[in-house]
């Protein structure tokens, strides 16, 4: 019986066909293909611009240098999120704070956030977390009122809409990342939005060595070398052709998994409120013990994976004081990301959920 991976990318022919004409080219690095991949970009997610970066940790590193974040600054982020969020502002020589997380959505919670607010904080980054979406309509009010920059880090969000908007477009900046487990992926890379071409500059200046373009040697800053390359940008150009197909599956899976686990008393399968479209990157449950049922899917062929560790717990934040975020750390230790790949089959979420109803029903 095949394994049932949890997540997988949907890889064809139609990547190779775009990696060849970059080969062909010779023009391997940031050149047309690139260019057609950022215009898909601002199509899917009606942003007039977009900038490609190496990947998306280091295109939240680019934008926070391009707000003027510096050493010794505050940034309150979500407890609850992959530690490139956190390891971004540490990064660069500024302090994350974090926040607890709303336990229906596992986005930021934006009353504490409030309550997390000194004359140090200098910006914060909410996370659109699994498919979910921030109370955006809550959240900037209260950046505004306190003169706060805000970064998305909507990384595992294409394809989420709030309230009619795709995410990333809110703040001064939004970052995208494009590895192998996202939506859609390039390897590896990511982009990031912006509001206005003067920040697109500053972004641009900061992954290019600190020059306004290629191909001269006179630097107008200290810059970094956060270049993307056309041969990723072939891999997602060939992915944005198959997006909407991508994004269809996902939402066909979620719609399988929720109707076939709904009578089970033990598992709450975890939706999205009314006013997100969402991508359902990751279609999670919440149980009452995460690793015992992964342990046993695992031992039936099926792959699943915990939610994100609590960055308050993290190892290597031990030299940090925080207070303890008790809705992370209840998802934590109830939630479980079940296969969620476009490529699943009726037959696998199927055999899924069969395995979660015969653990919980004997």
């Amino acid at each position: 019986m095949n394994f049932i991976p949890q997540i997988e990318p949907w890889i064809g022919k139609e990547e190779l066909e775009q990696l060849g004409e970059v080969i062909q080219s010779t023009y391997i690095t940031e050149n047309k293909k690139t260019d057609a991949f950022l215009a898909g970009i601002r199509k899917v997610t009606g942003s007039d611009h977009a900038i490609a970066i190496s990947n998306g940790t280091l295109a939240l590193v680019a934008s926070l240098l391009a707000a003027g974040v510096k050493a010794g600054d505050e940034v309150i982020v979500p407890d609850l999120t992959f530690i490139a969020t956190s390891n971004a502002v540490r990064l660069i020589g500024a302090r994350p704070v974090f926040c607890d997380v709303q336990r229906d959505t596992a986005c930021l919670d934006i009353a504490k956030c409030a309550t997390l607010i000194n004359e140090r904080t200098a910006a914060i980054i909410p996370v659109h977390l699994y498919g979910q979406a921030v109370e955006m309509d809550d959240l900037l009010p209260l950046a505004n009122k306190h003169g706060l920059t805000i970064i998305e880090d909507a990384a595992e969000s294409l394809g989420v809409v709030y309230k009619g908007k795709h995410t990333g477009t809110f703040g001064r900046f939004g970052i995208f990342s494009f590895f192998a487990n996202k939506l859609i992926t390039c390897g590896e890379g990511g982009v990031v939005l912006t509001q206005s071409q003067e920040d697109w500059m500053k972004l641009y200046r900061i992954k290019n060595h600190g020059r306004d373009r290629k191909g001269i040697f006179v630097h107008e800053q200290v810059g970094y070398n956060f270049c993307f390359t056309d041969l990723q940008a072939a891999v997602g150009v060939a992915q944005l052709s198959k997006y909407e197909e991508m994004l269809n599956r996902k939402r066909k899976n979620f719609s399988q998994y929720k109707e076939k686990l709904a009578h089970l008393k033990d598992v709450q399968v975890m939706d999205v409120p009314e006013y997100v479209d969402s991508n359902y990157w990751f279609i999670n449950i919440l149980v009452e013990d995460p690793q015992a049922l992964s342990d046993y899917l695992e031992e039936h062929g099926v792959g699943s994976r915990r939610f994100f560790y609590p960055l308050h717990l993290q190892p290597c934040y031990a030299d940090m004081e925080s207070a303890t975020c008790e809705n992370s750390l209840w998802l934590y230790s109830h939630g479980l990301s079940l296969p969620s790949s476009p490529l699943l089959t009726n037959e696998d979420i199927s055999r899924v959920c069969q395995l979660i109803c015969g653990y919980y029903q004997g």
